[in-house]
């Protein structure tokens, strides 16, 4: 895992609190203007009310006229949701820039969705896929002594997580480090993290499948090469050995896996980049996918 990130100047004080300041008054007239709008609608409707009761035509038809002049009106809600939000003391999001070992992340760039949100402090390496509503928080920060690490040390811990190459994160899934053991979170590479499934700092090996709705807590050890079913529950301190098929809530250990569904592994990962490097091409400018994409 990264080192955490230094901790803040006065200056950098300054300087965050200045932008926020401007980003907040921006943000406020926004918000006044959408409000002038709708009570601009609401004056309107009203207006309109008392016109067509009115049996004199010569009002209904300035009625038609003011219809025509604004059809539509859009009491638009102000989003402050951003894809990558920086967290001050916890650190940023950043796109790792280490050479991929994986032949099939080789001239990949990660796919980050748009309605994703990386918090804090988190590492997404090449090829990785961050997909629609997933949440991924390395926002935690806390001192040493509060967790036993070192009692006359006033050095904090970042509970930051890492993404390895080529794993994808899939649809609301939420991971975050732990705030009670400074324990962050490490994913391999080529994981499969299924919808809605939940990791809180723990260690996950590469080539793993995490099922659809599995619960991964603080402290547990998910080995390299491993399956989890769909709702699986893996408590603190469990060790997930390599090669095993685990279910149940608790989880514990069903089976080894056979030799194809070790392949599976690898194969569901490897889909799952080649379909986020379709999505990639299709967030850009035009939406338009070339053909070499397609061939994909």
């Amino acid at each position: 895992m990264p080192p955490p990130p230094p901790g803040p100047t006065a200056f950098q004080f300054f300087r965050h609190y200045l932008g926020r300041c401007i980003r907040e008054t921006g943000q406020m007239f926004d918000r006044v203007g959408l409000r002038g709008e709708a009570a601009s609608g609401s004056w309107k409707s009203n207006k309109a009310t008392r016109i067509m009761s009115s049996s004199d035509p010569s009002k209904i038809d300035s009625l038609n006229w003011a219809a025509h002049q604004e059809p539509w009106l859009f009491d638009t809600p102000l989003s402050r949701h951003r894809t990558m939000m920086p967290v001050f003391r916890a650190g940023q999001p950043r796109i790792s820039t280490d050479e991929p070992t994986m032949s099939v992340v080789e001239g990949t760039t990660p796919f980050i969705a748009p309605c994703s949100t990386l918090v804090g402090d988190v590492t997404v390496h090449q090829g990785a896929s961050i997909w629609y509503g997933a949440v991924i928080r390395g926002d935690t920060h806390i001192k040493k002594e509060k967790i036993g690490l070192d009692k006359e040390s006033d050095e904090e811990v970042h509970t930051g997580v890492v993404i390895g190459e080529g794993t994808n994160v899939q649809d609301n899934a939420i991971i975050s480090g732990c705030p009670y053991t400074g324990v962050g979170v490490r994913i391999g590479k080529g994981v499969t993290v299924g919808h809605s499934a939940s990791i809180v700092g723990a260690t996950v090996g590469d080539n793993v499948l995490v099922g659809m709705g599995s619960t991964i807590s603080a402290g547990a050890v998910v080995e390299s090469g491993s399956f989890l079913a769909a709702g699986t529950v893996v408590r603190g301190g469990q060790v997930v050995k390599s090669g095993e098929l685990w279910a149940g809530q608790p989880a514990r250990k069903l089976k080894d896996l056979t030799e194809k569904q070790k392949k599976q592994l690898f194969y569901q990962a490897d889909e799952y980049v080649k379909l986020s490097q379709r999505h990639t091409h299709t967030m850009e400018l035009g939406g338009e996918e070339d053909e070499e994409v397609l061939r994909m």
